[in-house]
């Protein structure tokens, strides 16, 4: 009788440590490399202006603007010499997002920085999908020839996309004013088109010369209530955000703004605070 009465106890021991590693599981991050921890840079710093030089050294992402700086959280840079930002949110990587204005004959255009994240499989429509994110500002600092950046304040437009070099389908836009600390974003999202990149933007307003911080991207399933229902837009882009007489407004709360999108669509929306 011994032996049956410990196999018995081996089943329910066995049962226990099931129903326990259930529970206790984390959800996978679906993003392959939302940290940037997966990167071929042997610098502590790296402006990586163009395209090419981004996508050869983050992995699984892939820049479609201007250039991206790529930090580690030990580097000291300016004068005088301070971490930027105080570290990594997440690891030891993380990067700066930037936007400004040219003055180039015949006119004034725009740059700014545009990247994608990789999924390791393409989103499910019956499935909701909680993405969360940090931002920051980086170090008040006039910029100068160590590369500073000067007064930041910015935002960033996250989308869906079934491309790694098109925004998709706007699905949140941060709020205006950054922090000196890392704060935490998230929203909870329902897709229809099977998308398989995040696409973020550093947004535009002025003639400032703009920067922020980003890091840690998680996106995971969900039993939570959506907050995003994604419209079947084709993937459609965002151009520009107007407010009731047309002018060009950066994203505000509590005020009713226009999405004018590149398919000619428009979204009214008010954002209650």
């Amino acid at each position: 009788m011994l032996p049956t009465f410990n196999i018995y106890i081996m089943k329910k021991l066995t049962l226990i440590l099931l129903v326990f590693c259930a529970f206790t599981t984390k959800a996978q991050n679906i993003i392959l490399n939302g940290s940037f921890e997966i990167n071929t840079s042997t610098l502590c710093f790296e402006n990586l202006y163009t395209t090419t030089d981004y996508n050869n050294t983050v992995n699984f992402s892939s820049s479609y603007g201007y250039a991206i700086a790529l930090f580690k959280d030990s580097c000291l840079k300016c004068n005088p010499p301070t971490y930027w930002g105080g570290g990594a949110q997440e690891g030891h990587w993380f990067i700066a997002l930037t936007s400004r204005v040219f003055y180039n004959q015949p006119g004034t255009i725009w740059v700014n920085s545009k990247f994608s994240l990789q999924l390791d499989s393409p989103l499910s429509n019956d499935k909701n999908y909680k993405l969360s994110f940090y931002i920051k500002e980086p170090p008040d600092i006039p910029l100068n020839s160590t590369g500073c950046l000067e007064s930041p304040s910015n935002y960033i437009n996250i989308g869906i996309s079934n491309s790694a070099t098109n925004f998709g389908t706007h699905i949140y836009t941060s709020p205006i004013g950054l922090n000196s600390d890392w704060q935490q974003y998230s929203i909870v999202l329902n897709t229809q088109n099977e998308e398989e990149y995040i696409t973020v933007e550093v947004g535009t307003g002025d003639t400032n010369y703009y920067g922020v911080f980003v890091d840690n991207f998680v996106l995971e399933e969900t039993t939570e209530p959506v907050s995003v229902q994604e419209v079947n837009s084709n993937n459609k882009q965002l151009l520009k955000i107007v407010d009731v007489l047309g002018k060009e407004v950066p994203y505000k709360k509590n005020v009713p703004l226009f999405y004018r999108y590149d398919d000619g669509t428009v979204e009214k929306k008010l954002i209650i605070e």
